[in-house]
């Protein structure tokens, strides 16, 4: 499938917005740290790490793809949403303590599987996804709509549920409160090559706060992410587990294999590895 273009910020004045959306989303990424410091790891403990919604851990393009290539975050949503045809299976270990953990419950780690699948036309897909969690209360359905896919220079807008049946706890030990809903926008930028940004609100697990993020490619098959989520900051790298460029996945390879490594809240080291199918 042929790849939109990154929005391309040919005048002065958009230039600007360019660099202000940026710098604002860099001081929040600063700011959101001691304003949030104090807040309970306990807090949505299933959802600090990563939360298997579009664009966590694994990227999706404007055109709705699953793969590398796209808007890639860690635990923040992004608004392009994987549209039919697309599909992912996923793993990803959170460390509670300060050192990498592999697992999927206890006192030191938190693991969650997932898959999900992608449905709708391209620009106005909707994503299920399933997730399995170790302990008593095992899983959680999530779902996002895309809204409008924002052409080549404007704001794709999506909405979404974490937790449709309301299954996970909103606090350690205190069952059920966990459903979280949000709204998205995802633009790319002309800054850093292909990279892309986001911003939302949402409540629950969002901290009932503004949250978004900034997905930043290294190079072919590496790129860096920094985000808020509404509780706390967090930053990583995903790697392309096949080697190469992004665009040639896009063009000849239809299974792709990422790999991540960040850390939650500045201090716990989270690892992933998914699958994805286009």
């Amino acid at each position: 499938m042929r790849r939109l273009s990154p929005i391309r910020c040919a005048s002065d004045r958009e230039q600007v917005q360019c660099y202000l959306l940026v710098a604002v989303m860099l001081l929040m990424l600063v700011l959101a740290g001691p304003v949030r410091a104090d807040t309970d790891w306990n807090e949505f403990y299933q959802f600090r790490h990563s939360s298997t919604l579009p664009g966590n851990m694994f990227g999706v393009s404007p055109a709705g793809q699953v793969g590398f290539d796209g808007a890639l975050q860690q635990n923040v949503p992004v608004a392009y949403t994987p549209s039919a045809d697309n599909w992912v299976l996923g793993y990803n270990s959170g460390s509670n303590t300060g050192s990498v953990e592999i697992g999927f419950s206890g006192d030191d780690v938190n693991g969650t599987a997932f898959i999900g699948l992608g449905a709708g036309r391209p620009g106005h897909g909707m994503y299920g996804s399933w997730m399995m969690t170790g302990s008593d209360i095992a899983e959680a359905y999530n779902f996002q709509y895309q809204l409008a896919d924002g052409g080549q220079r404007g704001w794709a807008v999506a909405v979404g549920v974490q937790d449709i049946l309301n299954q996970r706890d909103d606090y350690a030990g205190d069952p059920y409160g966990a459903r979280s809903i949000y709204g998205v926008a995802t633009r790319p930028l002309n800054l850093f090559g292909d990279s892309y940004l986001t911003v939302g609100w949402g409540d629950g697990r969002f901290g009932s706060s503004v949250f978004g993020g900034l997905s930043v490619p290294v190079t072919g098959g590496l790129t860096l992410v920094t985000e808020y989520d509404g509780m706390q900051v967090n930053a990583g790298l995903a790697l392309s587990a096949l080697g190469g460029s992004a665009e040639e996945y896009s063009e000849r390879q239809r299974w792709i294999a990422l790999g991540y490594f960040g850390y939650s809240g500045l201090d716990r080291p989270v690892v992933g590895l998914v699958i994805t199918k286009h």
